[in-house]
């Protein structure tokens, strides 16, 4: 029940339903980013700990909205509306000139290049 809310949740947010699949032979959701946003759903939403379900509540948020800019889901939805694929990074993958900084701006970019 909870699996299902946290998959049903994720594709009102806008993720792929393709991405939501669950694989027929295992049984198994084929993405780990998907999986790691359910246990994250389900930890948040099951009540053994409560003091804890913010952390859990906002990590899935994080991973929710890496899904939804991720190059995976954005391919699938043009696919879906006959468009064509863009050529676009991995999810998790590190784009040129950003390495170590987790996308963060550096301080010398936030002060104006002074």
């Amino acid at each position: 029940m909870l699996i299902d809310s946290a998959l049903f949740d994720m594709e009102r947010a806008g993720v792929n339903p393709a991405l939501l699949a669950v694989d027929d032979e295992s049984g198994d959701l084929p993405n780990m980013f998907v999986k790691q946003a359910v246990t994250c759903w389900c930890k948040a939403n099951f009540g053994y700990d409560v003091s804890e379900a913010y952390r859990f509540e906002a990590a899935y948020d994080r991973i929710l909205n890496a899904l939804l800019n991720s190059a995976n889901n954005i391919a699938a939805m043009e696919e879906a509306e006959g468009g064509e694929a863009v050529d676009q990074p991995e999810l998790g993958s590190v784009q040129e000139g950003n390495e170590g900084t987790d996308g963060a701006q550096d301080q010398e970019s936030l002060d104006g290049g002074e």
